[in-house]
Order: structure tokens, then sequence, then C-alpha cells
């Protein structure tokens, strides 16, 4: 949005995660494009900009249909995969979905999974790297892989005019070396065995605290006003807690502060209403602390519904 603004061009928004929303976007785009007698170019005019797993919700976009969509529009589309990167790959495919049982299954050849080659992305994940509409993806440094900087993965004739044309890229420092060997080291862990490890332990706390926590809640009768669930519903490691109100937010998380590191994400950095308690869950993390971290969250759920602050 912001890179954006400073075009002449006119940007658009659509409905978070609506692809229904962006066809409709896309339509009067086009619309307005024969009233003017400028219609856009074959994948040359329309850019549609998405994460590939949203940072506050820690949902997952629908790359497919987006790009499918893309498509049939003469659109293209880049993913940034700032909190796909070293999460998601070939080998995880079935982490995209909340219900992971009822995940569709990537058909390998042999009797085994494969236990190299992931956390390269969604769309990796999904096999899309590939697809017509696809301009570029984005992959940050600065999440999974620790360090900083980032990557875009694009045709050659894409990076060549980024090289020349992109005012970030041709005023910028280089990195230095000590920064590339820490991204080389992370993507050797992110590709190897140990990064596979990693991932099907860090997806099986993500599911444990889900399911620890729904099930608590739901026996010690905890409600939120007008919401039918606290989880947003994220198969990520980026999970959040609806807490509306920020004085509840801050209260909530500040009887947490002695224990863990969990922070209020207030308005109006979220909507109104949509305030939130966000838990990043980690590979390092045990099943013994997502567990305490379930108890002291519903403990202090009770004690604010005790003081009728929910």
């Amino acid at each position: 949005w912001e890179g954006g603004s400073y075009t002449n061009q006119t940007v658009r928004m659509f409905r978070h995660n609506n692809v229904e929303s962006l066809v409709s976007v896309l339509d009067d785009i086009m619309c307005d494009a024969r009233r003017s007698g400028t219609i856009p170019g074959p994948r040359g005019n329309i850019l549609i900009l998405v994460e590939s797993v949203y940072s506050m919700d820690g949902d997952v976009a629908p790359l497919q249909r987006i790009l499918d969509v893309a498509a049939s529009r003469g659109a293209s589309v880049v993913v940034d995969e700032a909190h796909g990167l070293g999460i998601y790959g070939r080998t995880n495919a079935e982490d995209l979905y909340i219900d992971n049982e009822n995940a569709p299954r990537r058909k390998l050849k042999g009797n085994s999974m494969p236990n190299r080659g992931g956390g390269t992305g969604v769309l990796a994940a999904l096999n899309l790297e590939r697809h017509p509409s696809l301009l570029c993806s984005v992959h940050t440094f600065g999440k999974a892989a620790g360090c900083h900087g980032a990557v875009i993965a694009a045709s050659e004739t894409t990076v060549d005019y980024l090289i020349n044309y992109a005012r970030p890229f041709v005023y910028s420092t280089s990195p230095p070396p000590h920064a590339l060997i820490t991204i080389r080291c992370a993507y050797e862990t992110i590709l190897s065995g140990v990064g596979e490890d990693r991932r099907k332990k860090l997806f099986g706390l993500v599911r444990l605290f889900r399911k620890s926590l729904d099930d608590k809640v739901k026996r010690t009768g905890i409600q939120i006003p007008y919401q039918s669930s606290m989880l947003l519903p994220s198969p990520s490691p980026i999970q959040a807690l609806l807490i509306p109100g920020n004085r509840i937010c801050i209260d909530l998380c500040s009887r947490l502060s002695h224990r863990f590191d969990v922070y209020p994400i207030r308005s109006p950095t979220v909507p109104k209403g949509k305030e939130r308690v966000r838990i990043i869950i980690h590979s390092h993390n045990s099943e013994a602390e997502v567990l305490q971290l379930v108890d002291g969250l519903v403990d202090s759920l009770i004690a604010l519904s005790k003081q009728s602050k929910l």
C-alpha cells in the first residue's frame, strides 16, 4: 500500500482473503479501462499484492485461487513470503490447514515422506512457484531465517528491471559478508532434515495449543461477547486471541508478563473491537511451556471475568 501510494497509479483494496471481492475490484478496473480506452495489456498493468501468511491473524492466503483469478484477468501477482519462509514448503502442505487430518496430501513416489527440501514457503507447498500469473515472490530473512534483508525470486527479465530501476535497491548498501553467511547457514538448516524435524515439532505444538486452549475454555465456560471463539482461525505458528478493548487486552498481557512474552495488539493498529493477544509459537518451545501458557491464559481470563471486565 505504501509503495503504491508513491506512484502515479491507482491503488485499490479488496477484502482480506476474499477472492470474490478481488474479482469485483478487477472487473471494476476493467470497466473503467474500457470507458477510458486504456485496456490493460497482458500481465502489464495490474499488480495484485498479497502475503502468503498474514502477520496479525496468522491466516494463509488462498494463493491458488488468487493466481487463477489473476491469470483470467490478465493481472500479475506479487507474494510476500515473510512469514512462510522456513515454516511451510514442499514437505508439509497439510500444515496449511487447521484441520490437519482432512487436509489434501501431496502424492509422493515411494512409501516415505520426504525429510529434506522443505521450508521455502507457501508457494512451494502448493506447487505454485511457476504459475503463469506469478510475477515474483519476496522472501525476507528477518523472521525464521534470523537475520535481515530479503531476496526477490522472479524471472531474469524482472530481476534485470529491478536491478536497474528499483530505487531502494540501487541506493541501498550491499549486505555485509557476515549477513550472507548467516542467511546461507539458515537456508542449510531450513532445507535439511534438522529443519524438517523442527517444523514437525512446531506444528505439533500449534495443534496442541489450539486444542488445549479450546478445550479448557469450553470446560470453564468463559465467553467473549459477540464471538464464537477467542482463537482466530490460524493454522500457522502465529496465533491470536481476540480480546476486544485496549484496556482489557493490556490487563490480560500484564497478568502473564512475569512468565511469558505476550503482547497486546491494540487499536488503531487493528480495527476497534479486534484487539488481540498475539502469540508466536517456536520450535524451541516445549509441550510443557505451551500447556503452561494455556493455563495462564485461562486463569487470567477467569480472573478478568470475575471482575466483570469480559
